[in-house]
């Protein structure tokens, strides 16, 4: 009996994990890239002229110091975030945590 009890609270516990972490926040911010940030190692990041208050504000990413980014990112990411910056569009950033001191990109919408 005691064994049972143990494996349920076990089972019970993983699982309180797992709704905490197994299924990570993301937020969603918009607005015209402001600024542009690129190395010769393949990291990219950007500031949105609005920042990013959503992201903020979900506390993805305490460390953050404006920016969003990548450390290594492939190029089509690339090319759609300079695009988007040379022609002035708006863009929506979905953030997915912390990736250094940058909130992590995990996708970007273009009107």
């Amino acid at each position: 009996m005691k064994n049972r009890a143990l494996i349920l609270f076990s089972l019970m516990f993983l699982n309180i994990l797992c709704v905490k972490f197994c299924f990570a926040a993301y937020s969603q911010d918009s607005g015209k890239i402001a600024r542009v940030f690129a190395n010769s190692y393949g990291a990219f990041a950007i500031k949105l002229d609005s920042g990013f208050p959503n992201a903020s504000s979900s506390n993805q990413c305490a460390g953050n110091n404006g920016w969003a980014g990548l450390s290594s990112s492939d190029n089509f990411l690339k090319s759609i975030l300079l695009a988007a910056k040379v022609s002035g569009s708006k863009v929506v950033i979905t953030i997915e945590g912390c990736q250094g001191t940058w909130f992590k990109i995990k996708d970007i919408y273009m009107d």
